[in-house]
């Protein structure tokens, strides 16, 4: 694995008396971890090299133990938002249910400067980001799965509008997650439909007041699928023949699904009532919590003939 170096925790340069001491230090600090150094309990910073420098926060359980495999949670900002956002938003999933929980930085097409608007790749010629996202992330599972203990059997994926739209293209692209959680997004209407995808379980949580929850749009040549059609078309890929279901309606939430009754995957429609694409926190705070539930329950299932 190819590390971007780093300077380690307390090192200066301006301490180091010639260069040569000073890259013998950063090729040791390195070292450590090309040779399969741990993870640590609690946060940790890493960057990698993919195309370019790419960094992620990676969090793990304070009674973290390498002898057991634990499932993995990524969580990808909006537009514009720092990976410091889901680190925070996460730590409940790695605090109270046993994650190791994922916060990538996403990057930008502008020059690095203050308008320069960081997102994920979700399409193709995507207007803010162009880099290889997915393949960054498949970088990022190898990378995990030499330095903590995983389960690669429960990878899911959540993400917040620009991150939402973009764990729809890792459904899409990639058989790694057993389940994506899209918050405040929805999934690009351009071809291809989801055929012969993997049967990946999916949670949709969107405001019923967001355009993009009936697929509009504010950008020229952007459209999305409405929610409702979304899960009808992954509910097809599937191969499912059952009718949605409402299985909760308060005043905040209507949750319904769209997958038959214990068939081995879930496709949920989280819709936050009366909500903009600002989902209020207290409401997030419970559809985090949610989806905490749901990933729980999802194991990667082996491949289904179609």
């Amino acid at each position: 694995m190819l590390l971007f170096p780093v300077v380690p925790e307390g090192l200066e340069i301006k301490s180091m008396k010639s260069p040569l001491m000073f890259l013998l230090a950063l090729y040791s600090s390195c070292f450590g971890d090309l040779r399969g150094e741990s993870l640590k309990p609690g946060s940790n910073r890493v960057k990698l090299v993919h195309e370019e420098p790419r960094e992620m926060l990676v969090r793990l359980p304070a009674d973290y133990d390498p002898d057991k495999r634990y499932p993995v949670v990524f969580g990808f900002h909006g537009a514009g938002g720092p990976m410091e956002g889901y680190h925070r938003q996460l730590e409940p999933l790695v605090r109270d249910h046993g994650f190791i929980s994922v916060s990538p930085q996403g990057l930008s097409n502008g020059p690095r400067n203050r308008r320069a608007v960081a997102a994920w790749n979700g399409f193709e010629n995507h207007r803010l980001s162009r880099a290889d996202d997915v393949g960054f992330v498949r970088k990022a599972i190898e990378y995990l799965g030499k330095h903590a203990s995983i389960d690669r059997q429960r990878l899911y994926a959540t993400g917040g509008s620009s991150g939402a739209i973009f764990c729809f293209r890792l459904a899409m692209e990639t058989d790694l997650f057993a389940a994506i959680a899209p918050m405040r997004g929805a999934m690009i209407k351009r071809p291809p439909i989801p055929s012969k995808r993997p049967r990946v379980s999916i949670l949709l949580v969107c405001g019923t007041k967001d355009g993009l929850f009936t697929g509009e749009s504010k950008v020229p040549g952007e459209l999305f699928y409405p929610a409702h059609e979304t899960m009808g078309l992954w509910s097809d890929n599937h191969g499912s023949k059952a009718n949605p279901v409402v299985l909760k309606q308060t005043e905040e939430i209507r949750l319904t699904r769209y997958s038959p009754e214990k068939s081995g995957y879930e496709l949920l429609l989280y819709a936050v009532r009366g909500s903009g694409h600002r989902v209020p926190r207290e409401s997030m705070s419970r559809a985090i919590e949610y989806m905490a539930h749901f990933f729980s329950k999802q194991t990667k299932p082996p491949l289904q003939p179609h």
